[in-house]
């Protein structure tokens, strides 16, 4: 999906009436919207987003939450602009990666296509004041001041909590409330620990040769490339290539083929594409049984049971 922003008209749409009816993206066939939201105390919900649009989804938004946002995309992406103090800033929301947010009234255009999943925490600034010393004098100063943005937050530990309340959410009403609420105190813990953390940057020439390596890992999601096909077909060494991958995807090259893998396979099963044994067998599995231990390691539940 392409980054720029374009001038479509739409309507502004403010957060709160968005978070009451998220159908509103629906806009054509093949769209889909759905929200799971899960208040965990006061001032501090939970909410979990799963999305589909056929076709380039423009949306102007106010954010009218009066909350910071602690957000991980799980799947697809969104590009977005920010109007702050007559400036633009256009970021974008990849998989596999977190961003936390404040801008109570500021007023953005989000581009998305294809699915899109994402896990999120809303909280009030007063209670995320009063963690104090558990969050760097920086953010809250930016959250005191009324804006902040981090983006790129990552990590295997913060992947697989956002995973966990993924599928938890969905039967929210069967959890134990105050385990949500630890998971979701988790997710924002998690994701401030990994803004803090060191990151390895990756230069402009390095960052296109691992989109090429990317676009032909996933090229066809029943064979992979060897790692040394990868990095011949990049033009990079095989420990910049893993490297890489870890500092601009968040996952190894063949964590990142697994992950895309294994949602082809859930976005085929749910749209009624195959059985689960053609499911398997087109993605490359020989055993069944496999596939199916491989699908329930991901999603917490057997494959047949999306049929």
């Amino acid at each position: 999906m392409s980054s720029t922003i374009g001038t479509d008209s739409s309507a502004e749409i403010a957060a709160s009436e968005l978070i009451a009816d998220v159908s509103r993206l629906v806009r054509g066939p093949g769209d889909e919207s759905r929200l799971t939201q899960v208040a965990l105390q006061d001032g501090v919900e939970l909410l979990l987003w799963r999305g589909h649009f056929a076709q380039p989804l423009e949306t102007c938004l106010r954010d009218d939450s009066d909350r910071v946002h602690f957000t991980y995309v799980l799947e697809g992406k969104a590009a977005c602009e920010i109007r702050r103090h007559c400036r633009c800033q256009l970021w974008e929301a990849g998989a596999a990666a977190g961003i936390i947010h404040f801008g109570p009234e500021r007023r953005g255009r989000f581009l998305q296509q294809g699915s899109y999943a994402s896990v999120a925490v809303m909280m009030r600034p007063d209670v995320f004041a009063a963690w104090g010393d558990a969050v760097d004098p920086e953010l809250r100063r930016s959250v005191r001041d009324g804006w902040c943005f981090a983006g790129d937050c990552r990590g295997a530990e913060l992947h697989a909590t956002a995973q966990l309340l993924c599928r938890a959410l969905p039967e929210a009403s069967e959890r134990n409330r105050m385990w949500l609420k630890g998971q979701g105190l988790a997710l924002c813990g998690l994701l401030l620990e990994s803004r803090s953390a060191p990151t390895q940057r990756v230069g402009v020439a390095d960052r296109a040769k691992l989109l090429r390596a990317r676009d032909l890992l996933l090229a066809d999601l029943s064979l992979a490339p060897t790692l040394t096909e990868l990095a011949a077909y990049s033009g990079l060494s095989l420990l910049k290539l893993k490297r890489g991958f870890r500092a601009l995807f968040g996952n190894s090259v063949y964590g990142l083929f697994m992950q895309e893998r294994m949602h082809e396979a859930r976005r085929r099963l749910l749209s009624g594409a195959g059985s689960v044994t053609e499911v398997a067998t087109d993605l490359g599995y020989a055993n069944v049984s496999h596939f199916a231990a491989a699908f329930r390691k991901r999603f917490g539940v057997n494959p047949a049971s999306l049929k």
